[in-house]
């Protein structure tokens, strides 16, 4: 009898130690809601090709802002840049958030090529004696 009424007791007092922990308490009155973060406009990455200098020029006006870009963005690899990526722009430094026009990236393009002086067709000769690499496998 001792025993039952030892593990009642127990039992009991575990249930009251549970309950207590489960009294609703008044929040404390120096909390505060958390205030709302500005919001960073985004680009998605819509056409191969795309650079983040590209990005850049459209958006902020200046295609130096690329390093800007890169470190508001650690997730991406800058060189290698996909459809569907998504890219954050810092919002002090957007002049536009008009989306991106393909016809801008084929501008941009033109305007890097136009900039460069390679004469085109004329392959730069390789050392003397070595012979063509081959690739080997299924054709």
């Amino acid at each position: 009898m001792k025993r039952a009424s030892f593990l009642f007791s127990l039992v009991l007092l575990s249930a009251l130690v549970f309950l207590a922990g489960c009294v609703a308490t008044s929040p404390t009155p120096d909390w505060q809601p958390l205030a709302p973060q500005k919001k960073f406009p985004v680009h998605v990455v819509q056409w191969p090709g795309e650079t983040l200098p590209m990005i850049a020029q459209w958006y902020t006006g200046q295609k130096e802002n690329w390093e800007a870009l890169a470190n508001a963005n650690p997730n991406i690899a800058p060189e290698r840049l996909s459809p569907g990526d998504r890219i954050l722009l810092p919002p002090q430094l957007v002049k536009t958030e008009k989306k991106m026009p393909r016809e801008f990236i084929s501008s941009f393009a033109g305007k890097a090529r136009a900039g460069s002086r390679k004469t085109p067709g004329k392959a730069k000769p390789g050392p003397e004696g070595e012979e063509e690499f081959q690739l080997y496998g299924p054709k």
